[in-house]
């Protein structure tokens, strides 16, 4: 494309409406070959749909969108799951996809980018990107097998072999740990030095420094703009729980005592003849609340898929969940039915096709296919542990999920599609997803990602107070110290898969 001294990206009085709701108002910006832009605002303020504006992937209701420079899209949430041609399957099938062969590994995916993009000739083990980001140990790996730091760092590959003039990034330091996050900046820098235009939406305290601009978004308005140095913080409101007697009703006392709630004794998951966790040693006894750390793949949520009983080794190893020992006749559901639950890949199953991927292996087609559950559904299919659909509710179950809407303030979406509300409501929904039933254990799998600053207060507050007045066991999981609740008091740190 030939390029001209003076092109720029334009957005002029840009304004954006989606089903007679007014998403983005009056946008103007400019951006320059050379700078580079950092997209900032609460949750639902608008800025993934700008960026859906600067890539043209949407049409602007009215005003002007131009932009002459070839542009690649990084969403926050990836598609490996239905390249894998796995999508369409139950949501604890991921744990056992070692026991069926011809699984896609990395490097037959990206045999077949390369076959379509043909951005590379010769071996793909030279390619000095995959060596940049340590992607070449991972060529074995299965895509479903990989940590989510580890499908990030792909996502960010795949994108980069594309060529892009304008790389826009969607909150990419979510679910990353310290030392990944780092890396991820100093190499968007190098290839920013390099003439790339780098849009990303972050929080205003991810800005990287290389970064010259910076716009603050509210409620689909341009309200701040200048260098990052200049955008001033909003700091989170002082909250508190001013409704408990309200979450007291919600949260009915469970009437089950259980004297250990889970008990693992040298404890060994491998995977494709690749160990992920051993000789785990962990005794959880009721009420207590734990952090379960570590790096980008420690062994976190596989240890986690024990728990939750999605994982088929649970019965291989000393596993007693409940008072229970693993295998002594229980179901999967006498197991769920105790357990409130909340993680990223859980997200992705209530994002794709009918609630789950409508996709099979080999076709492919250009529509996305979005669920068509409400935000209310979403809710009240945490009855059930329904993971992508709900059964038809009772009235009961509707007024419960009515009262938890209106607790955290997110009554005006009860009936809009979940895929409509922005991610940090996505998230607040799923943890009323798992709240629903008033679990024994709640575990929570980096609840806040998304999340603006006033959500994570607000949603620290409530996790504590439920914690503290209703002897509700959580294990809680994040790579950011400041979002861990106060209720947490024991530690539980992995490291390549070994308790440290």
């Amino acid at each position: 494309m030939p390029e001209s001294k003076t092109a720029f990206i334009e957005l002029s009085n840009t304004n954006l409406t989606i089903k007679n709701h007014l998403i983005l108002d009056a946008i103007n910006l400019e951006i320059h070959k050379g700078n580079s832009l950092a997209i900032t605002g609460n949750s639902g303020s608008g800025k993934t749909s700008l960026a859906n504006l600067i890539q043209m992937k949407k049409t602007p209701s009215s005003g002007v969108v131009r932009n002459p420079f070839k542009t690649i899209f990084v969403s926050q949430q990836d598609h490996f799951s239905e390249i894998a041609g796995m999508a369409s399957t139950y949501y604890s099938k991921r744990y056992e996809f070692h026991e069926y062969e011809n699984q896609l590994t990395v490097y037959q995916y990206l045999e077949r980018l390369n076959k379509k993009e043909r951005f590379v000739e010769g071996s793909l083990e030279e390619v000095s990107l995959f060596k940049t980001f340590n992607i070449t140990y991972l060529f074995e790996k299965s895509l479903l097998q990989l940590s989510n730091g580890e499908r990030k760092r792909l996502q960010l590959v795949t994108a980069c072999l594309q060529d892009p003039e304008v790389l826009i990034m969607d909150q990419p330091y979510i679910g990353l740990d310290v030392k990944s996050r780092g890396n991820l900046s100093d190499f968007l820098k190098s290839i920013s030095d390099k003439g790339i235009m780098i849009i990303l939406i972050c929080d205003v305290s991810e800005i990287p420094s290389f970064i010259t601009n910076a716009i603050v978004l509210e409620q689909g308005r341009i309200v701040q703009q200048g260098i990052p140095s200049e955008i001033k913080i909003t700091e989170a409101q002082q909250l508190k729980l001013d409704n408990s007697i309200e979450v007291d009703a919600l949260l009915q006392e469970s009437s089950n005592y259980f004297k250990v709630i889970v008990e693992m004794k040298d404890v060994n998951v491998s995977m494709s003849g690749k160990s992920i966790l051993q000789n785990v040693d962990w005794t959880i006894k009721q009420g207590e609340c734990w952090a379960l750390l570590g790096h980008n793949g420690a062994g976190k949520s596989t240890l986690l898929s024990l728990i939750t009983a999605d994982n088929p080794q649970g019965y291989r190893n000393h596993l007693i969940l409940f008072d229970r020992k693993r295998g002594s006749g229980e179901s999967i559901w006498d197991i769920k039915q105790h357990i409130g639950f909340l993680s990223p890949e859980l997200h992705l199953y209530f994002m794709r096709g009918k609630g789950i991927a409508n996709s099979v292996p080999g076709i492919t087609t250009t529509e996305e296919t979005y669920s068509t559950l409400s935000c209310s559904d979403v809710i009240i299919s945490g009855f059930k542990d329904e993971i992508g659909t709900v059964s038809i509710p009772t009235e009961h179950q509707e007024e419960v999920a009515s009262k938890w809407l209106d607790l955290v303030k997110l009554t005006h979406l009860k009936n809009t599609l979940f895929v409509n509300a922005s991610l940090g409501e996505q998230r607040v929904l799923l943890l009323l997803r798992a709240l629903v039933k008033s679990p024994s254990l709640l575990i929570l799998d980096e609840p806040c990602q998304g999340m603006d600053r006033n959500q994570i207060q607000y949603f620290k507050i409530l996790l504590d107070y439920i914690c503290a007045s209703k002897h509700i066991t959580m294990i809680y999981v994040s790579h950011r110290e400041e979002e861990i609740p106060n209720s947490v008091t024991k530690i539980l740190r992995l490291e390549k898969g070994k308790t440290v």
